[in-house]
């Protein structure tokens, strides 16, 4: 009986996809940039806007800075000036961010990084930014469905060089979805996790500095 011959493809779609990090991962033994501890090492959690739109007219940060191991509570009025970054060789000290952290006290929206708990360990951190209390003066949110553009120019300059400022425009989702050819109608459910072994650790102490591991 003649037999098939499957046809070599390089699509993934129809065949099986080795994922070469599973077997770590399922495991238990992958390793991430919190798995790494250098000696001196520090911890950074941000304090993060409770509101979607208004000011910041007070941080009270003097119960967090007594916490034993807390080494600061960088906020505005601190930190001193930032500067943003020149863009270098290929993609290197590109910043996306237009607004540099901490420029002024408009929230723009909910989550927004107000302040920055520094410490010894991630769990004092922690503790640090959520002593952190904030009073705001609130504006209420643009929650309207058709959104306006503000006044911004059309191209803006990034470290990338000139840039399209709007990256993406609002179309019509009831029409496309009306119009489309196949339908699915399916719910769909998923662990609330955060899992990205990209981010980095790095013991920088031989040209003077020690990198801070953010989570």
């Amino acid at each position: 009986m003649p037999t098939t011959q499957e046809t070599p493809t390089t699509s993934p779609i129809g065949r099986k996809t080795p994922r070469v990090d599973g077997p770590l991962k399922v495991s238990g033994t992958a390793q991430y940039a919190s798995d790494f501890h250098f000696p001196g090492m520090l911890y950074a959690v941000p304090v993060e806007a409770t509101i979607a739109n208004g000011r910041v007219e007070k941080l009270d940060t003097a119960a967090a800075e007594k916490m034993p191991g807390v080494r600061a509570i960088f906020h505005r009025a601190n930190i001193g000036k930032i500067f943003r970054s020149v863009k270098g060789e290929g993609l290197k000290r590109i910043c996306e961010e237009r607004r540099p952290p901490f420029e002024d006290d408009v929230v723009r929206y909910y989550g927004q990084y107000i302040a920055l708990a520094v410490a010894d360990t991630f769990e004092t951190a922690k503790a640090a930014a959520d002593a952190v209390r904030v009073t705001y003066d609130k504006d209420k949110p643009n929650v309207e469905n058709d959104l306006k553009a503000d006044d911004d120019p059309a191209v803006i300059e990034t470290t990338y060089g000139p840039e399209p400022r709007l990256e993406s425009e609002r179309g019509d989702p009831d029409a496309a979805f009306a119009s489309a050819p196949v339908k699915l109608d399916q719910n769909l459910r998923h662990a609330d996790r955060d899992a990205q072994p990209h981010r980095t650790a790095g013991d920088n102490r031989d040209l003077g500095w020690l990198d801070v591991n953010a989570l």
